[in-house]
This record gives structure tokens, sequence and C-alpha cells, in this order.
């Protein structure tokens, strides 16, 4: 979790993508990878990841999110961006695993 002192303009420059590279374990239990983003009006929206076993896997993975699909969240309004595995919706306690997460940036999409 990442919860910034003022908004953040995701739109600045004509950014369209989130870029987030992560790598997982092969111990790791099942649980799909998510990244949820909060606007300064409270309003989230969680995206997951296309792999299912994206926690899993011990490559370096890059994962590219169109902010398109925050849906109902103003993506000049960043206040907190969240990474998560499992189900935020309803998470369940007792979960183990290590996921290893680098680059997170905010990207054009090439034309």
């Amino acid at each position: 979790e990442r919860t910034w002192g003022s908004p953040q303009d995701w739109t600045i420059n004509g950014v369209d993508t989130l870029t987030v590279y992560l790598r997982g374990n092969s111990a790791n239990g099942a649980g799909a990878v998510y990244v949820a983003v909060e606007d300064s009006a409270g309003k989230v929206a969680v995206v997951a990841h296309p792999d299912p076993a994206a926690a899993t896997t011990t490559r370096w993975t890059e994962w590219k999110v169109p902010l398109s699909s925050f849906t109902g969240v103003n993506p000049a309004r960043i206040k907190t961006l969240y990474l998560g595995v499992g189900d935020r919706a309803a998470p369940t306690a007792g979960g183990a695993g290590r996921i290893y997460i680098d680059s997170i940036r905010v990207t054009r999409s090439a034309p």
C-alpha cells in the first residue's frame, strides 16, 4: 500500500497505463495478484492479474494495466495504490508467501 500526501495526477503527459514488474515464488499458495487504486473521493477499483498463477511465477513479469480498467476512479486524483494477493473484497487469514514488486510507474502505451 502506498498513500500520497496529495492526490497524484495520472493523466499528465498522456499517460494511460500502470506498469508493474512482479516476481513470485513457486512455494507460494494459490491466490490472484491484484492492484487497486483509490481516488481522493474514496472510490476504489480493483484489477486482477490475468494470470491466476502470477504469485508463483519465479521470473520477473511486466504487467501493464490500462488506467481505463480502474472504472469509477478519477485518474487525475489518485490517493492510494494497493498491491496484494487473494480476494481484496473478502480477505482470508493464514496466507503465506512472498512476492517481489519493482518499477511501479505510469506510462504511455505505444502508439
